[in-house]
């Protein structure tokens, strides 16, 4: 009985020196877990031993991968190849269709890009299109703000699919597989059905004009990239994990055809290879030096590592968890529960995200809590679940979390007007992804 004690006051010290004392997520995990190993009689010196051990697991992969993907968004950011993209997609949309154009080219972009990144090269692309428009700002910004959180949620390399992925030891190419299938209602509720709902009231809201914006600003070195080469530096690693997955699946185990594949698929080989692209065709083969490549190489991983320290500890508290016994309680008892593990995996990431803002903290943490579920899981299902955690980490954005003010205070929006769009838009979305996944395994029981 202590381990689920002690357990639920570690989740709850957790979030109070997030929330009331203001402390970074990173030093709140750490304490919690450390506490949580003390109070289970693990002792100072195998607490802490666990803590760092499962720190170190849960970035041996995710550490890297997330390192490889910021190297690639930021060199599609500075070669202009984001602008490249954005420029064709949209130019050759027809008036009606340029919001979900908009919302396309946000997905594209922010697959290899922090959420951040993404938001402020795509602010001056937002006014640019909407003055051409003649529309308000919140007309493509609701759309852009739906593929991001797609990307950011559902596919590889995201950090969130990521993180999910290794700590339930789920394959990435069957998560990417099944994000995509996912990925196709929650965009559509993003970039269709909100604005469908919510448009008649968004658009009367005085919001920033964007005058203070110069689209010229994001331009990167005088060549561009070919439009052909930003979208493979993008794309190139999640499409070399699904023909992993299909080649794991089509070709008899240790053939030369599943080596190869299987070798393709690996998260840390594709997104190298995927890098090493970049490095040439956003880098070198425009005219930029070693030295230009490297120098934007280093500059891209600075902003990773506030988002490294807190996965890697939420893997920390992971380890604790387990090392306690509490994830083999947790493990039995929700066995016998009647609720789908969809739905469980759901409501855990959805709780921490509300109650601490930060979605990369909310799959982390579920994860932990999860993971001791799905030791007998097939690939699928480990698959679904990790989706689960994701979508359910994207719900209600609040005044908790970065994102809110990063989108209330680019266009202007007071408080109760970013939750009536920002917030409620990723909060349907959240629950399209949830009934989704829900649908999806009922399909598959009857398979």
């Amino acid at each position: 009985m202590l381990p689920v004690i002690s357990g639920a006051a570690a989740i709850v010290v957790l979030i109070l020196l997030i929330v009331k004392l203001k402390l970074h997520p990173f030093i709140a995990l750490m304490i919690s877990s450390i506490i949580l190993g003390l109070v289970n009689g693990l002792g100072s010196t195998k607490s802490v031993s666990t803590f760092t051990k499962g720190f170190g697991d849960q970035l041996s992969v995710s550490g890297v991968v997330i390192g490889l993907g910021a190297i690639i968004g930021g060199l599609l950011v500075s070669s202009g190849g984001g602008t490249k993209i954005a420029d064709i997609i949209i130019g050759k949309s027809k008036k009606a269709l340029i919001p979900m154009a908009i919302g396309l080219v946000a997905l594209i972009i922010e697959l290899p890009n922090l959420f951040e990144v993404t938001f402020v090269l795509m602010v001056p692309i937002v006014f640019s299109v909407a003055k051409s428009l003649g529309k308000s700002p919140l007309y493509v910004a609701i759309p852009m703000a739906a593929g991001m959180m797609t990307a950011h949620g559902l596919l590889p390399p995201g950090p969130a699919t990521i993180i999910g992925g290794t700590a339930l030891g789920a394959d990435l190419g069957m998560v990417t597989a099944l994000g995509l299938i996912i990925a196709v209602p929650v965009f559509a509720s993003g970039v269709w059905l909100f604005p469908k709902l919510m448009q008649k009231q968004y658009l009367t809201y005085a919001v920033n004009d964007g005058s203070e914006f110069d689209q010229s600003a994001t331009a990167g070195e005088d060549r561009s990239p070919s439009l052909a080469a930003a979208l493979t530096s993008v794309l190139l690693a999640p499409a070399m994990m699904v023909v992993g997955t299909l080649g794991d699946a089509v070709f008899p185990k240790s053939s030369i055809a599943w080596t190869v594949t299987h070798f393709m698929g690996n998260a840390v080989i594709s997104l190298l290879i995927a890098a090493l692209f970049s490095m040439v065709f956003l880098g070198l083969r425009l005219g930029m030096s070693g030295n230009k490549v490297l120098g934007l190489s280093k500059t891209s991983l600075k902003p990773i590592v506030n988002v490294l320290l807190i996965i890697g500890a939420g893997g920390g508290l992971k380890a604790m968890l387990e090392g306690v016994g509490l994830s083999k309680i947790i493990a039995t008892t929700t066995a016998e529960w009647a609720i789908p593990m969809v739905l469980l995996a759901w409501l855990i990431a959805a709780l921490f995200r509300i109650a601490l803002g930060s979605g990369t903290v909310a799959v982390t943490a579920a994860a932990g809590i999860v993971a001791p579920m799905l030791a007998q899981s097939d690939s699928v299902h480990k698959a679904m679940m990790v989706l689960a955690i994701c979508t359910g980490s994207m719900i209600f954005s609040h005044v908790n979390d970065g994102a809110f003010w990063l989108f209330q205070e680019y266009f202007g929006m007071t408080v109760p007007q970013t939750l009536k769009t920002w917030s409620l838009l990723v909060t349907i979305q959240s629950v399209v992804g949830l009934l989704g996944l829900l649908a999806m395994e009922g399909v598959i029981s009857l398979v």
